[in-house]
């Protein structure tokens, strides 16, 4: 009970930060400082939310809701499929590198840093350059590269998720020979476990939880990267519509703020209850 008073309570000042970022740029209206309007503008924003008032969007005229939730719902659809192809190319290309390609895995490394260096919005435009090309040359399409009256989903879960597999395959090569040295492996290796068996069945499992670690990081990269690829796609997302107004803006970030700090803080408890239990 003690843990659930304190994750709403922290859940609430975290709107609050919310709502003094939404009513910020009120602050310096006009290139002057107007901390009145500030203070009247974080006020009615807090009245509007315990009245269950109404949040416009940009046009004045319309309701925020339900649209935001469709915009929403899409958005974290692709969010959601750009993660799991992520984490599927990553872990596929530093299990295969380290299976049979262990003792040059330092060019691996090298490579990914290179690559890592190149911005995501260079990747995305060379994938969106490079269907078209193909289409011009073959008459192929590989994918959607726009959404028009068709909604694109392929190319941009590829977009969305290549930038940072990068990245991902980095953190799990790291975390998985760190693991390698540990007293537990060593071992194995001298009872003649084969490194395949040692790899699967012990070190991926004992990585997860350091991969939490860096999921935070992941998920911020993820959601930028998917700020590009609604403008560059057309597919005009709950991050696009965040930027034209305040109430947007403030729904959109209470949205994504406050079901995945839930989800981190639940997944929390629960490692820290596991290793809790195995000490």
């Amino acid at each position: 009970m003690k843990r659930l008073l304190g994750l709403f309570l922290q859940c609430v000042v975290g709107a609050e930060m919310l709502i003094l970022i939404t009513a910020f740029p009120v602050l310096f209206k006009k290139l002057s400082f107007h901390f009145s309007d500030y203070l009247h503008a974080i006020y009615e924003l807090n009245a509007r939310i315990i009245t269950f008032g109404d949040f416009m969007l940009a046009d004045g005229i319309n309701s925020v809701f339900p649209v935001i939730f469709y915009k929403y719902l899409n958005s974290m659809k692709m969010l959601g499929l750009g993660v799991v192809a992520a984490f599927v190319i990553a872990f596929l290309v530093s299990y295969l590198a380290l299976l049979f390609f262990k003792n040059r895995i330092h060019i691996l490394k090298n490579i990914l840093e290179i690559l890592e260096a190149i911005p995501d919005l260079m990747i995305i435009l060379l994938l969106q350059f490079m269907v078209i090309y193909i289409y011009k040359q073959t008459g192929i399409k590989l994918a959607q590269v726009v959404t028009i009256r068709e909604e694109a989903i392929l190319l941009p879960v590829i977009c969305l998720s290549v930038p940072i597999s990068f990245y991902i395959t980095k953190v799990i090569i790291h975390h998985i020979e760190e693991e390698l040295d540990k007293h537990y492996v060593i071992l194995a290796k001298a009872k003649g476990l084969k490194f395949s068996y040692i790899l699967n069945v012990h070190v991926l499992r004992n990585i997860v939880d350091s991969l939490f670690g860096t999921s935070k990081t992941i998920f911020w990269s993820m959601l930028s990267t998917l700020l590009v690829i609604d403008y560059l796609f057309n597919m005009n997302g709950l991050l696009r519509v965040m930027l034209t107004a305040p109430d947007p803006f403030f729904i959109g970030c209470s949205l994504i703020f406050i079901p995945f700090f839930i989800l981190f803080r639940l997944y929390e408890w629960v490692s820290f209850d596991r290793r809790k239990d195995v000490e």
